[in-house]
């Protein structure tokens, strides 16, 4: 499928990988597609992930929170997660629950953390300790 920009007459066009294993078979790609999630840090915080990239603003934290998703159905392997929080004049924690294989962020008096997720099919796994962005 080729698609044309019509403001610069360029075009782009997805091109199957030459893999060997996929012969003579039918792969089906989720499109590609992403959000930023902007979430008050509660006690116990639900985000529905959905898209093949997703950003997760908890904001500034108040108190220690729990961090759970609900993982949609057509989330292939690969899907990228970033999980952002801030603690307040105390460090917070974020405690990683369901849909995550990782340990919890570990919050600094009033600093940014982050922590990216990859998706092996069954959780997020985390790709390295959360870093401090400030």
């Amino acid at each position: 499928m080729t698609t044309i920009n019509m403001n610069n007459n360029s075009s782009y066009n997805f091109v199957a990988p030459l893999i060997v294993a996929d012969a003579d078979s039918k792969v089906e790609v989720v499109f590609p597609t992403s959000e930023k999630q902007i979430l008050a840090g509660d006690a116990i915080v639900e985000a529905d992930v959905e898209r093949t990239t997703t950003v997760i603003d908890l904001g500034q934290l108040s108190a220690d929170a729990e961090l759970d998703l609900n993982v949609g159905a057509d989330i292939p392997i690969g899907a990228l997660l970033v999980v952002k929080a801030q603690s307040d004049a105390t460090a917070r924690t974020v405690t990683l629950g369901t849909g995550f294989s990782g340990p919890a962020i570990a919050g600094v008096i009033s600093k940014t953390k982050t922590a990216s997720f990859i998706f092996d099919g069954a959780t997020f796994v985390a790709m390295a300790a959360a870093v401090q962005i400030d």
